[in-house]
């Protein structure tokens, strides 16, 4: 037998081993919404489905964002905060085939300005090594894809401010939010140069934003402004 008809048989015995292999069964996880807001003394829920054919075991965990509407973002996990401001239940769910439940998510304080958080919901899949020498260490090995729900945490709708200023400083301009929520920037043109983010952006009370450009044409919660230095 030479080389070429050795590789040909080993391929195709290769071939039929992997397709003769049963399909593993899997959970296939859905979650709406993907974004939400809560008010004090108001609940919120999030629907989790598995539409797959196997249990999903699930891990929930709230994080804050320490600086939000910048990239990258800074989180601190619930348990990390001194004064939690929001609380999700429960912690863990399993959810059968076909199954659906709600994530709660409990204001504890009204926020004085906006807080952002995001609802992780991570499936956990676990496999003991059992097989392992003894000279080595057996752990559980995971694999996780799950969802990053955006939670926005609001004052209540007759406390919340809208505002905000710029300053010129060494060929840059600096926006700062000086209301309580959040300010959504969208269509940014910067010039000289006409550049412009990709997508739209979140100015949030205590997170000014710096930008290179001398004039700055944009929207702001859909009304067109522009600030120039020139």
């Amino acid at each position: 037998m030479n080389l070429n008809n050795g590789l040909a048989m080993l391929a195709t015995a290769t071939i039929m081993l992997c397709s003769s292999l049963p399909a593993l069964a899997a959970g296939e996880l859905l979650v709406l919404p993907t974004s939400t807001r809560v008010l004090h003394a108001q609940e919120q829920t999030i629907k989790v489905r598995n539409d797959g054919d196997a249990p999903l075991y699930l891990a929930i965990n709230l994080a804050q964002v320490s600086n939000p509407g910048l990239v990258p973002e800074h989180k601190l996990m619930l348990r990390d905060l001194p004064h939690p401001g929001m609380l999700a239940t429960p912690e863990k769910l399993v959810l059968g085939p076909n199954q659906s439940r709600e994530i709660h998510l409990k204001s504890l304080e009204e926020p004085e300005q906006e807080a952002l958080y995001r609802l992780y919901i991570t499936p956990v899949n676990a496999f003991s090594v059992t097989d392992a020498p003894q000279e080595r260490i057996a752990a559980p090995m995971s694999f996780a894809v799950g969802y990053g729900v955006l939670v926005r945490h609001l004052p209540a709708p007759e406390r919340q401010k809208n505002s905000w200023t710029y300053r010129c400083d060494n060929n840059q301009i600096a926006l700062s939010n000086t209301g309580n929520v959040r300010l959504r920037l969208s269509e940014m043109q910067l010039l000289p140069g006409g550049h412009s983010p990709q997508s739209a952006i979140g100015l949030f009370p205590g997170m000014p934003q710096r930008f290179n450009a001398s004039k700055i044409t944009m929207n702001v919660d859909d009304q067109p402004v522009t600030v120039s230095c020139s």
